[in-house]
């Protein structure tokens, strides 16, 4: 088989010229390996056509989403191409050769491997088809550059990591990103939504990470139900618009290559078709060799209902546009809050870590006082990451985590207040104002926060009146509607806040009669926008809150 990449220099100076999209790049390749002897219409009826009439625009509609035709395949919930998911798309795994990636293997039900009776495509051409799939599979526009995959193969490519072992079956699953490559001193940030094809809701009670020893973080968020329909499947590029969407929560995170075991009766919920939103930064520190980045997590779960509580997960960020670090030789403090006014829950706090980027030289966290002052401090960032001495400094790359056995428990509506100082230390420093920002020559500042909630003791009895509040449906898009129930005459107030504790709505303060009573309120009038709330039920003075999340 002719190699695609071995050129005249005048050819390939020539294809870069022409700007080719990486679909047409994989429409070539297909053109040249797979519908002379069979994937045309003319030679085989059953088979899939790679042909199309010679019409780029048809194959791909051949392409995309489509069963594959191997029953076996199909059984496994494969198409032809699934944008944004390389393992289940059959093409690619039968384009596969041996020495590219073992992970791609068929089984003696999938049939062999294609080219039929010519040699295997070059790996870097494979690689082309993985990273277009994996980016979404495209019809227009470059997603990688041809030459950094035959860099990679063929000059100066690093090893990948090891692929870890996944969980045996029934006791989780594996989710990857990767490989993405990075020249010589590339930095990058992608996010990647993972469906999981879970039929079941289940619970996740431990996690592992596995990544390069060059990546600067890599985090899983959740989303929030009807939010993956908002994002397209596929590597997501990060920049500072997108770096915290609101069709996601944060779940857990880690620096290094590390297992999250969460603690005993504790588990993170997930439903039926759950997605989840992968977040790698990493950074190419050699100067002579490509990188393939990648990050692989172990999702150990157990049946709906084995847990007694919800692990609840947040990142608490200090305010971008406020966060200014001036080149003046001087070290520079910021604090912030997290706090929900009117909930009378407490946080029964399990981790706490601190993130900065090469600037930051100190990082605490305070309990909150009624009054907004710092209490009691709970996190030093001067200790070591394991959290056992105090070695003096702040290390940003590798910052403390601090697990709480019993569990620090938080009145919410007290909260926590998080403290950071930075200090550009070199004189010769070229920027004279550092702003909030993704890479490491940007800064940043934010909280990693894992907790439970849990009712003061008594506070159900407490309120002798009435039942507890419902608001439904949550989450919410519109109408909002609330019941309750009231045993007796009683003075009734129902006060809704946003997460930091400013009131939003104030449905109602009257006296009402006794029994079952109803109300509504419209979440899209003015004041209401994406993210989190508190309703609060007040009868003759006592209160209950619950948690709602408005949606679009």
């Amino acid at each position: 088989m002719k190699h695609f990449y071995i050129l005249t220099a005048l050819a390939f100076s020539a294809l870069s010229a022409s700007a080719q999209s990486t679909y047409q790049r994989v429409y070539n390749l297909l053109q040249t390996n797979c519908t002379a002897s069979c994937h045309n219409t003319a030679g085989n009826a059953d088979s899939l056509d790679l042909y199309g009439g010679g019409s780029a625009a048809t194959v791909y509609n051949n392409l995309i989403n489509v069963d594959p035709i191997n029953a076996a395949a199909l059984a496994k919930g494969q198409k032809v191409i699934m944008p944004g998911y390389p393992e289940r798309s059959f093409l690619l795994r039968k384009c596969a050769s041996a020495d590219w990636d073992a992970a791609y293997s068929l089984d003696v039900t999938e049939e062999n491997s294609m080219p039929k009776n010519q040699p295997s495509m070059e790996k870097e051409e494979i690689e082309l088809i993985r990273q277009w799939i994996m980016y979404g599979a495209p019809q227009t526009g470059q997603v990688v550059s041809t030459q950094t995959l035959y860099n990679y193969y063929h000059v100066n490519g690093r090893p990948r990591i090891p692929v870890p072992p996944a969980p045996a079956t029934g006791e989780g699953f594996q989710v990857h990103i990767g490989p993405i490559f990075l020249n010589p001193g590339e930095e990058i940030e992608f996010y990647k939504k993972e469906g999981i094809f879970n039929a079941d809701a289940f619970e996740v009670n431990k996690l592992t990470c596995n990544i390069n020893d060059d990546s600067h973080h890599f985090l899983l968020f959740g989303f929030v139900p009807g939010g993956q329909n908002q994002l397209a499947e596929g590597l997501r590029q990060v920049d500072v618009s997108n770096v915290f969407p609101d069709q996601t929560k944060y779940l857990v995170g880690w620096v290094d290559t590390d297992t999250t075991d969460l603690p005993d009766g504790t588990a993170y919920f997930l439903n039926q078709d759950a997605y989840l939103d992968l977040n790698y930064h990493t950074i190419n520190y050699s100067q002579d060799s490509i990188l393939a980045a990648e990050a692989y997590s172990n999702i150990y779960t157990q049946p709906s209902g084995t847990a007694d509580k919800e692990m609840k997960s947040e990142l608490v960020i200090y305010n971008p546009p406020a966060l200014i670090i001036i080149n003046n030789g001087n070290e520079q403090t910021f604090t912030g809050s997290k706090f929900e006014a009117g909930n009378p829950d407490n946080w029964n706090i399990w981790f706490l870590s601190t993130h900065t980027h090469k600037y930051g030289t100190s990082y605490n966290i305070y309990k909150r006082n009624a009054n907004g002052s710092k209490g009691d401090i709970i996190y030093d960032g001067n200790y070591n990451r394991d959290y056992t001495f105090n070695q003096g400094y702040y290390d940003w790359q590798h910052p403390a985590d601090r697990y709480f056995d019993p569990m620090e428990t938080i009145e919410a509506s007290k909260g926590i207040i998080h403290e950071a100082k930075y200090k550009i230390s070199n004189p010769d420093e070229q920027a004279f104002v550092i702003t909030f920002g993704l890479t490491t020559a940007d800064e940043m500042m934010l909280i990693f926060m894992q907790y439970t909630v849990s009712e003061p003791i008594g506070i159900n009895e407490a309120i002798t009146a009435a039942s507890t509040i419902s608001a439904y449906p949550n989450p919410v898009s519109d109408v909002l509607n609330f019941s309750y129930e009231l045993k007796e005459s009683s003075t009734v107030a129902i006060d809704i806040y946003d997460i930091s504790g400013k009131l939003v709505a104030n449905l109602m303060n009257k006296t009402e009669t006794p029994g079952k009573k109803f109300a509504q309120i419209n979440t899209n009038a003015p004041g209401w926008t994406s993210g989190t709330y508190y309703v609060r039920l007040s009868v003759n003075g006592e209160s209950v809150s619950k948690q709602i999340v408005k949606i679009d």
